[in-house]
């Protein structure tokens, strides 16, 4: 389960984005803990405001991972500050996005149709997502977020990986994916004030399905990686993520490991 307790806040306040997490703080299966403030999941930077930039700035974020597609990067467009020296990377774990308009209703009714599409995404986005993973176990590449456009699915997917590498459970994991329903009650909050909706011209149609963040949504999708690699490191060695990475990764970022 998530607790915070005197622990930092799981959301952290970027003004303009609804769905800035941190990741820190889950306890994995051997009893270590995953570092606060090293690594973040987000939305879209390309709606952080003026104020939000220098919230930005603050984190010290070195690495930002951007896992939209190229007309999302060249229509929805992050500017960073002036001063800001990290580096980014465009790692599209999808070529364009999907159009859900063109989907079968019946098959967009299906309960597992969420699961379904992180797994045709994680197949798909197979070499992104190693490389997503390499840059973020690279030395130097912390604090690090890497974000989508809502921060849910494409974002989730990654997220799901790095921690269950680093030993997180599965149930753990699956609650922070559902913390996204707060993010999405954020942006509603935030149209019903008047403000832009910026999804429209990327977003013709989005299937009820993939508007909500279930826990078993996430679950369905690891459970498969499960049954078809044995194990989510299973999974990762498939698609050339070398052990020397995970490593790197669990020292990085789990107290107490050596």
């Amino acid at each position: 389960m998530i607790t915070n307790g005197a622990s930092p806040s799981r959301f952290v306040e970027v003004d303009g984005c609804f769905n800035y997490r941190d990741l820190g703080g889950y306890r994995t299966q051997d009893g270590r803990t995953v570092a606060w403030r090293r690594l973040y999941r987000s939305d879209g930077l390309h709606r952080i405001t003026h104020c939000g930039t220098a919230a930005f700035d603050a984190l010290g974020v070195v690495t930002v991972i951007d896992l939209r597609s190229p007309v999302e990067v060249a229509t929805r467009k992050w500017t960073p500050s002036a001063g800001w020296s990290g580096r980014r990377l465009l790692l599209p774990l999808l070529p364009e996005p999907p159009d859900w308009a063109a989907e079968d209703p019946e098959d967009l009714a299906q309960e597992d149709f969420a699961a379904r599409h992180y797994w045709h995404t994680a197949v798909t986005g197979a070499a992104r997502l190693k490389a997503a993973v390499e840059a973020l176990a690279a030395p130097g590449a912390l604090p690090a977020v890497f974000h989508c456009a809502a921060g849910k699915d494409r974002t989730g997917v990654l997220a799901a990986l790095v921690l269950r590498l680093l030993g997180v459970p599965v149930e753990t994991i699956a609650d922070d994916y559902a913390l996204s329903d707060e993010a999405t009650a954020r942006w509603e909050a935030s149209l019903e004030a008047g403000n832009e909706d910026d999804t429209q011209t990327t977003w013709a149609y989005v299937p009820p399905a993939m508007l909500v963040a279930p826990p078993a949504n996430m679950l369905l999708f690891l459970q498969r990686l499960d049954v078809e690699y044995g194990s989510v490191q299973g999974f990762a060695t498939h698609i050339g993520i070398g052990r020397e990475s995970v490593e790197r990764l669990r020292q990085a970022l789990l107290s107490g490991y050596s």
